[in-house]
C-alpha cells in the first residue's frame, strides 16, 4: 500500500509510520472499524479503500477537527469521529468487526477499561489491533537524561493531574498481553513497529519507514521471536473470545 505525502510535516510523519498497520493486519472492504484514540486519524488514511466505515473516538476535540481536514484533503468520506473518553464509549454493543487502539493504551488512566470497551463493542470473533511501548520510552528517557547532564538542567516533574497527552502507564510486554487477555481477548500474533530508535524526535527524517528497502529489512527482523520485543513498540493482534 502506497503512502502519500501529507500537507504538513507532522501529519506526514504519523501517516508514514502507520504503514506498518495494513501490512500486519488487513480488513475486508465491507468492515466496520472502531478507531480508539484516533487522534488526527492517520490510520484512516493508510487503510483508505480497505474498510466500509471507520468510527474514531478521541478525548481531544481539536484533534478530531484536524482529522476531518486531513480526510477531506484525501477525499475520505466513510469516516466519522466522536469526542469521548475511550474508557466509556457511547456506542452500541457488538457493532464493529475490528478495532484499532494505536498509541493510546499507555495514555489512559485505566487500561483495562479501554480493553473491556473494545471487547464490548466488537462482534463475535472481532479483532483488536493494539500497540504499546516497549523500548520507546526508555530511548526517550535516556536521551533526555543525557541532555540534562550535558546542559546541567533539572528533570521536569510531572503534574499530579492526569494528562492524556503523556504516557502514564508502564508495563512489560508480557504484562500488557496478560492485561489484554484478561479482558476477554486471545493473542493471535505480534511484531515490533520498528527496531530503530525514535530518531525523528531529534530532527532525523524517518528513513526507516520512507526507504522501502530499509523498511523491508527492518520489518523482517521485527517479526522474529524475542527480537520483536526490542522495538519502539509492540504491535499485537487479538481476537475476541
Amino acid at each position: 500500500m502506497m503512502v502519500v505525502l501529507a500537507t504538513a510535516p507532522e501529519k506526514w510523519g504519523k501517516i508514514l509510520s502507520s504503514r506498518v498497520y495494513p501490512e500486519f493486519f488487513q480488513f475486508s472492504p465491507e468492515s466496520r472499524v472502531l478507531n480508539i484514540g484516533c487522534g488526527k486519524a492517520p490510520q484512516a488514511v493508510v487503510y483508505k479503500g480497505a474498510y466500509g466505515e471507520m468510527v474514531g473516538v478521541d478525548i481531544n476535540k481539536e484533534r478530531i477537527e484536524e482529522s476531518y481536514k486531513l480526510l477531506q484533503e484525501r477525499n475520505i468520506q466513510n469516516y466519522s469521529a466522536i469526542c469521548a473518553n475511550v474508557e466509556k464509549i457511547p456506542l452500541e454493543d457488538n457493532s464493529f468487526d475490528h478495532a484499532l487502539a494505536v498509541d493510546i493504551i499507555e495514555h489512559v488512566q485505566n487500561p483495562d477499561r479501554v480493553c473491556r470497551e473494545a471487547h464490548r463493542l466488537l462482534k463475535e470473533n472481532g479483532r483488536l489491533l493494539i500497540s504499546f511501548p516497549t523500548l520507546h520510552d526508555k530511548y526517550v528517557d535516556f536521551i533526555s537524561g543525557l541532555a540534562r547532564f550535558i546542559f546541567r538542567k533539572k528533570k521536569k516533574i510531572k503534574g499530579k493531574e492526569w494528562n492524556p497527552d503523556e504516557h502514564c502507564q508502564e508495563y512489560s510486554a508480557k504484562d500488557w498481553i496478560k492485561l489484554i487477555e484478561g479482558c476477554g481477548f486471545k493473542l493471535e500474533k505480534s511484531r515490533a513497529t520498528t527496531l530503530f530508535p525514535p530518531l525523528h524526535y531529534y530532527g532525523i527524517p524517518r528513513f526507516w519507514f520512507s526507504n522501502n528497502f530499509i523498511h523491508r529489512i527492518d520489518s523482517s527482523f521485527c517479526k522474529l521471536p524475542r527480537i520483536k520485543n526490542y522495538g519502539q513498540a509492540l504491535l499485537c493482534l487479538f481476537i475476541k473470545k
